[in-house]
């Protein structure tokens, strides 16, 4: 399989050493595609195939495309990378909070016979969430407690910093909360999932707590996350996450959906 590169940041470096040092198997770094000379430095310093120019980007062959720069560059080249017939791995999936562009993508993608992943993120039991909803509508409420640092703040002391729907917290939260937009696309109904962000200096794991209720019954999660070292506004299991999507991509027994 091969794969071509968003942004060599925290994630997209990971992905490509894992797939570099035999992690995923099954998969070659094409090309690596990033704005930014310095990571393209280091990615070429590396061993990838780097291009500074989208258009070159294109040019190449690919099975899948993983996106992990920003919501900005999701919205903007999500468009041409589906219309070229690759399938995508969306990292920045808040932009999906966008329900127009999230329908138009959604249509692009089945033109053209291709797919749209989004990873779990940092948190867990969206197999769970997903199966719930066939019993009808879900409430939900998405929890999250991380340390100031990691939110650009100052908080001397526990403070909720957010409360409302889950597009709107995707929205403000742009590179925080891609979480809260994973979990509202999993029920489907996105006006039903609450988000409350909580800032607290006694916390130095991401923690996020799911609570959801329907006709099945009723399930929360709790996952504590080790902050990325490379970038402590996210999540390792954020970066793990991703290698999950590319190994089911490639597994005959598909275990979890």
């Amino acid at each position: 399989m091969n794969i071509g590169i968003i942004g060599f940041g925290a994630i997209g470096g990971f992905v490509a050493r894992s797939i570099k040092n035999g992690t995923l198997k099954d998969y070659k770094v094409k090309a690596v595609f990033d704005l930014d000379d310095g990571k393209l430095k280091k990615a070429k310093e590396e061993g990838f195939y780097t291009v500074d120019n989208f258009e070159d980007f294109l040019k190449g062959r690919y099975d899948i495309v993983l996106e992990s720069a920003s919501q900005d560059a999701a919205r903007r080249y999500l468009p041409e990378i589906l219309s070229h017939g690759f399938s995508i791995l969306v990292m920045s999936g808040g932009v999906f909070s966008d329900t127009e562009f999230k329908n138009k993508m959604e249509n692009l993608a089945k033109k053209h016979g291709v797919k749209i992943y989004i990873p779990s993120g940092a948190i867990s039991g969206l197999d769970g969430i997903e199966a719930m909803k066939f019993a009808g509508e879900l409430k939900v409420t998405l929890e999250t407690r991380k340390n100031p640092k990691s939110l650009g703040r100052n908080d001397m002391h526990e403070v909720v910093i957010f409360e409302g729907g889950a597009k709107e917290a995707a929205q403000k939260f742009p590179r925080n909360i891609n979480v809260a937009m994973a979990l509202a696309l999993a029920t489907e109904h996105p006006e039903n999932v609450r988000v409350r962000i909580i800032s607290s200096p006694e916390v130095h794991a991401n923690t996020h707590t799911i609570y959801a209720e329907g006709k099945s019954g009723k399930m929360v999660i709790k996952v504590e996350n080790v902050p990325f070292p490379e970038n402590p506004r996210t999540s390792f299991l954020a970066a793990l996450s991703a290698l999950q999507i590319l190994k089911k991509i490639t597994q005959t027994l598909v275990i979890g959906g």
